[in-house]
């Protein structure tokens, strides 16, 4: 393609990318004067005067939300001794709550409060945050893995897992960088495989079903992160970039770049330009070299700070459910973070999906004999703190100590975090059924009941903000001490007063209100837009996404 067919040659309406002004640098050299790359340069500052940064931080599996941020207290009696044999103890096995072994004595202490947060023994370690941290208690998730990791990406609304994927969906993330990626080479990272949890079928999701990677704009499509060697590799390769077929036309841009550029209508086309000038000049070591791919994620400094070894830069596969092994082909979460880091403050990259390594590391399923034997279930909080609180805390820090530009304000306020975890976790198990069943001998009954899993996948969940512009230290809506269940909440965020607060049961007499709701995915999708300056029910209705939850304008500062 000859210069000039570049610039003239294209379909009106579509932004000129970063990785085709590379790509055209590569094919045909950087064109304008000096002042026309000055103004193209202040152009794109303007433009980003207001940059935003969009982090999700996983924890896929099921943490045990009772023990997080829907905390409840109740007894251990996983510690009971119970007669052998016994169908009808006292409390009856119906009643019995199961908590993990020395649940209520340290460092597995009852719930507590700090500030305005209540929260379990799972997040003592992010107490740190909580004054930038927001947490909503009434929160219900999916009882379905790759359902409920499904819906954190797409939000709530009629869908079917295995259609395919239409053009007016999109994930919260390909949402966020469609408005704001084009400037940047790599807008969308993301360390996830949806089907690589081995709960489905691959056959039966041919490409274009489930989690679609390529909906929206090219630069809103979804890049998997992989390992540090791979993203290096991804980033050297652009050295010898050609210039190739491209899958859409290139708008109308005229020799008179001094025009286009100074044209607001190219707005994004000219952020785009400014970016690929600096990834440009960098790689070939121009005046202004600002990534070098061969030392990224190298930093000593760095690595120490967010506690990296060798061994978190590897990948793991498990077989689960009889499907074939499956990797995430993703490193440890602090391997992630630190990349994320670099890749925000190199102006790479704007949208991140972090989540845990390992496959269902939070599905901690226990069987009530495994329970009575252990005196209580599964403790979760060293796999919390080294897939979440440690590296997160590493993040924040660094976020927040790092200036953006000469802005006087850090990447920290430029950001928004999503904390979440597809589900929470059972801490009983109801045996009324088992009990009315004829068709079993006592001893068969008991049996059962010994078997049931007392640690299953529950919809009663959290979920938890931080960054910029989230109202820190604040907690909304909790958990039941009775009930167990969350209780809903009034659209300014306060419990529905027609529910004991307390207790959350329903005050004789009173009605729900019609306006209360417990949140899911979907509200998260629309707070997560909504903290980062869009407009979630209006890009519904430009056909950018389908999720029909509101967002929770509470949880943003005011």
């Amino acid at each position: 393609m000859k210069r000039r067919q570049f610039l003239a040659g294209a379909l009106a309406g579509t932004a000129i990318s970063t990785l085709d002004w590379l790509r055209f640098f590569r094919s045909f050299g950087v064109p304008g004067t000096k002042k026309e790359l000055g103004i193209a340069e202040a152009a794109a500052a303007e433009l980003n005067a207001t940059p935003h940064f969009l982090i999700y931080w996983f924890q896929e599996g099921g943490w045990d939300g009772y023990s997080m941020f829907n905390p409840a207290h109740t007894p251990n009696d996983g510690a009971r001794l119970i007669p052998a044999g016994a169908l009808r103890p006292t409390p009856s096995w119906s009643q019995h709550r199961y908590r993990p072994t020395n649940y209520g004595t340290s460092p597995l202490n009852p719930p507590r409060t700090v500030g305005n947060i209540t929260y379990g023994y799972l997040a003592e370690d992010g107490v740190p945050l909580f004054p930038d941290m927001s947490v909503v208690s009434s929160h219900n998730g999916n009882t379905f893995h790759s359902g409920g990791r499904w819906e954190y990406h797409y939000g709530r609304y009629s869908a079917s897992l295995s259609a395919y994927r239409q053009p007016n969906e999109r994930t919260v993330m390909q949402a966020f960088c469609e408005a704001y990626g084009n400037g940047y080479l790599l807008p969308h990272v993301s360390w996830h495989r949806w089907l690589s949890d081995g709960e489905l079928s691959i056959p039966s999701y041919p490409d274009g079903t489930g989690y679609y990677e390529r909906l929206g704009p090219v630069h809103a499509h979804t890049l998997y992160g992989k390992t540090p060697a791979d993203m290096r590799n991804r980033l050297m390769s652009l050295g010898s970039v050609s210039q190739g077929q491209r899958n859409a036309r290139i708008r109308q841009f005229t020799d008179n770049l001094q025009a286009s550029f100074l044209a607001e209508k190219n707005g994004e086309s000219v952020r785009a330009f400014s970016s690929a000038l600096t990834i440009h000049r960098a790689l070939t070591g121009g005046t202004t070299v600002t990534i070098n791919p061969q030392t990224l994620f190298t930093d000593a400094t760095l690595r120490t700070e967010f506690g990296v070894a060798a061994a978190d830069e590897t990948t793991e596969a498990a077989s689960i459910n009889g499907n074939p092994a499956r990797s995430k082909e993703t490193p440890n979460t602090n391997v992630q973070a630190l990349m994320t880091y670099e890749m925000m403050t190199k102006g790479l990259s704007i949208g991140f999906f972090i989540e845990n390594r390992g496959l269902r590391q939070f599905d901690t399923h226990r069987e009530r004999s495994y329970i009575m034997t252990n005196r209580g279930q599964a403790d979760q909080a060293a796999i919390m703190r080294r897939n979440l609180w440690n590296p997160l805390k590493a993040l924040v820090a660094r976020l927040k100590s790092t200036e953006y530009g000469t802005s006087g304000r850090s990447y920290f306020d430029h950001t928004t975090i999503v904390l979440a975890s597809e589900m929470g976790r059972t801490i009983s198990g109801d045996v009324e059924g088992i009990l009315a069943n004829a068709g079993l001998t006592d001893v068969q009954k008991y049996d059962e009941i010994l078997k049931q899993d007392c640690c299953q996948h529950w919809r009663v969940n959290s979920a938890a903000f931080l960054g910029g512009t989230v109202r820190g230290n604040t907690q909304f809506g909790r958990v039941g001490s009775a009930t167990l269940e969350g209780i809903p909440m009034m659209p300014d965020g306060t419990l529905d007063p027609a529910y004991n607060p307390d207790s959350g049961q329903l005050i004789s007499g009173r009605t729900k209100s019609p306006n209360s709701f417990i949140a899911d995915a979907g509200h998260v999708y629309s707070t997560a837009l909504h903290l980062s300056g869009l407009d979630p029910v209006a890009l519904r209705a430009a056909g950018k996404g389908k999720n029909d939850r509101p967002p929770m304008t509470f949880v943003k500062r005011p």
